[in-house]
């Protein structure tokens, strides 16, 4: 009897530190890749950093990008806000005073406590003229939305930023603000979620798309990122020396090292903006009028443009941010399906149905594909179901038995 040997020949990936160097920077965001890159820097010698603006010629400090102009971060927060307020366009002396006077209202949540009638007339001030103002400072005062009263009425804040319907209130809040979070927006638990001691939810965008005139420019923020170059001279000395093979050994492993980081934050910015930019390319009326207008994208339209494999794009969008004239939302927004959507839409059709003869499952399909939602009779039921809204025939019953 022979024996037979198969041999299956199957291709198999060999990830080298290279490539999982490459693999590492690809999917981080700007303050990661930062914090990869310092501490590469500290420990190889064939890495040197640029002095901070060079080969970058500024006569005037007004020529500088907008987000360099921001105020640093480690501002404290009382600072920041009497900074903003003194500038003020179209906001009198007296006015200023009062906003000025917030910051002493403000907790430690950025919510003001005290009753605002009664702290008014204290200071003889009029209570229409002090929420006017309250109102403006939410609006226009960074952190956003710092001054409101409740919880309740910064979700309204935030929604109305987003141009999203304040009736989707009526969600249960937990459920509400898990699909805002699923959906890429950046639900903020409270107004100065962000700027308290030992916190690290600072949010840093890795883009930033700005409106040049009629179009939109992509930008990556480098401004946290040691600018690097490879040090040639140090590679030319040690070639001249006699090392122990040892130690050659090991400075020929640092170099791999160096050039391949050196590639690697190339590649990686290479292809974030190029993925930024095809966003930008699809999502035209997003930009101009807000998330109402937002297109669905797949992995695959971006991995197409780009000219990369669909798992790359995934890595690229993987943890990061991007500023944008309607806000700063996770890259994964623009590739998240309507489902959140969906929901709200249904739920709409159901609250307005004819409570005689409610609307099945497949009719609530047959209208949202009229709409433009791709959307089967089974998915309608999932979402009817998440929503906790019982089947057609259960909500007829119920309404009857009320008549």
């Amino acid at each position: 009897m022979k024996q037979r040997v198969d041999i299956s020949l199957q291709p198999k990936l060999i990830i080298t530190p290279e490539l999982q160097l490459s693999f590492e920077l690809l999917a981080a965001p700007v303050l990661e890749v930062k914090r990869i890159v310092e501490e590469e820097l500290m420990i190889n010698p064939f890495l040197e950093e640029l002095p901070s603006g060079s080969n970058i010629e500024i006569s005037d400090e007004s020529d500088l990008p907008w987000w360099e102009r921001l105020p640093a971060p480690s501002k404290g927060l009382e600072e920041h806000l009497i900074e903003q307020i003194e500038v003020l366009p179209e906001v009198s002396r007296e006015e200023k005073a009062i906003l000025l006077e917030f910051i002493n209202l403000i907790d430690d949540k950025g919510y003001i406590k005290v009753d605002l009638e009664k702290w008014s007339k204290e200071r003889g001030y009029s209570v229409e003229e002090v929420e006017r103002l309250r109102r403006l400072f939410m609006r226009v005062i960074d952190p956003a939305g710092c001054g409101a009263k409740s919880f309740k009425e910064f979700l309204e804040f935030q929604l109305h930023q987003w141009n999203i319907d304040l009736d989707i209130l009526n969600f249960d809040p937990a459920q509400l603000v898990g699909d805002l979070r699923e959906k890429g927006y950046i639900v903020k638990p409270y107004p100065l979620w962000g700027w308290q001691k030992g916190e690290d939810h600072f949010i840093e965008p890795d883009a930033f798309v700005v409106k040049v005139g009629s179009y939109y420019q992509v930008y990556l923020n480098e401004r946290w990122v040691p600018r690097l170059v490879f040090n040639e001279e140090y590679r030319s000395l040690i070639r001249r020396l006699d090392l122990d093979p040892k130690v050659r050994d090991f400075l020929n492993e640092r170099m791999k090292r160096a050039l391949a980081l050196l590639k690697a934050v190339e590649q990686r910015n290479k292809t974030l903006r190029r993925t930024v930019e095809v966003i930008v390319e699809f999502e035209h009326e997003f930009l101009e009028k807000g998330p109402a207008y937002l297109k669905p994208l797949s992995l695959k339209d971006v991995a197409d443009k780009v000219g990369v494999h669909i798992s790359t794009i995934s890595r690229v969008v993987s943890s990061k941010y991007v500023h944008t004239p309607q806000g700063t939302y996770l890259l994964k927004y623009f590739f998240s399906d309507k489902g959140f959507e969906v929901k709200r839409r249904i739920r709409e059709l159901i609250e307005r149905e004819d409570k005689f003869r409610p609307l099945s499952d497949r009719e609530i399909a047959d209208l949202l594909n009229k709409e433009g939602f791709d959307i089967a009779r089974r998915t309608v039921a999932k979402y009817r179901e998440e929503l906790g809204i019982p089947s057609s025939s259960k909500r007829r019953a119920r309404r009857e038995k009320c008549r």
